[in-house]
């Protein structure tokens, strides 16, 4: 215990413990303040107590106390509580590649933390970990389950929204999502997945998708929501953004060039 005092003054300490007699995960500078109303005084001990590595910093004005029972201060906290943390009351969820690991729809391991939400976009480091925020539109905000993590609620995208993610922003290739709608057609609620699918804002996710169910065999009656919500525009896209061939077959019922 001795060691987790080392190099800290009176005023440091006296943060730390109030941080964690109250239970704070956040330190704002707000809180800081309240404690030291001098306000060059509480900025002074949050610049020294980050010098230290008793705080990490988060973004300005928000920070993340290292208990003082970590030995040489190796700790990290969650990167899900983190992302919690630094998005505050914005809505938010933890999604994209980040998911589609958590999920099983992928094994590559994601190495960066994705946060969409309404407010902000931005990359930063926290701590040793690379977090995105994506800023998406309010209507592409739901399918949003809120998982405990460390005592803390934190929002993910549940599997079938994560699910409709992937058809969107695929890893490079919509084969991905391809594969992984294969593996994962009978664990999933499908009507839960159509229905996303149908309120998803991007009409070429939706012709995409219901292209792959049906040569999945997926039943027409079933897919009759999704396609009647594609509209009668016969605006064509293509079944792999990604790939340079613009060349393929039509499919004239999901509006579709088949190019692969």
């Amino acid at each position: 215990m001795k060691n987790g005092y080392r190099n800290l003054s009176k005023d440091e300490l006296y943060l730390i413990s109030r941080a964690e007699f109250e239970k704070q995960k956040l330190i704002t500078t707000q809180f800081v303040q309240k404690l030291f109303p001098d306000k060059n005084k509480a900025s002074r001990v949050l610049v020294f107590l980050t010098q230290k590595g008793r705080l990490i910093r988060i973004e300005k004005g928000k920070y993340i106390l290292v208990p003082i029972k970590a030995p040489n201060q190796q700790w990290m906290p969650n990167e899900f509580v983190v992302a919690d943390l630094w998005m505050g009351n914005t809505p938010y969820y933890i999604g994209y590649f980040t998911m589609y690991n958590y999920w099983g729809f992928t094994e590559q391991i994601p190495r960066t933390i994705f946060v969409l939400n309404t407010a902000k976009s931005c990359k930063k480091e926290i701590g040793s970990i690379r977090y995105e925020a994506v800023k998406i539109n309010s209507k592409k905000c739901y399918g949003i389950e809120k998982i405990k993590v460390e005592d803390q609620e934190v929002c993910i995208s549940d599997k079938e929204r994560t699910l409709v993610d992937f058809a969107y922003n695929p890893l490079g290739a919509i084969r991905n999502f391809e594969l992984a709608l294969q593996d994962n057609l009978n664990s999933i609620d499908f009507e839960k997945f159509i229905r996303y699918l149908k309120k998803f804002p991007v009409v070429s996710v939706r012709k995409r998708a219901g292209f792959l169910l049906e040569k999945l065999g997926c039943q027409d009656k079933v897919l009759d929501p999704l396609r009647k919500s594609i509209g009668e525009k016969r605006v064509l896209v293509l079944l792999d953004p990604y790939s340079q061939s613009r060349k393929g077959k039509i499919n004239k019922e999901w509006k579709i060039i088949v190019n692969r």
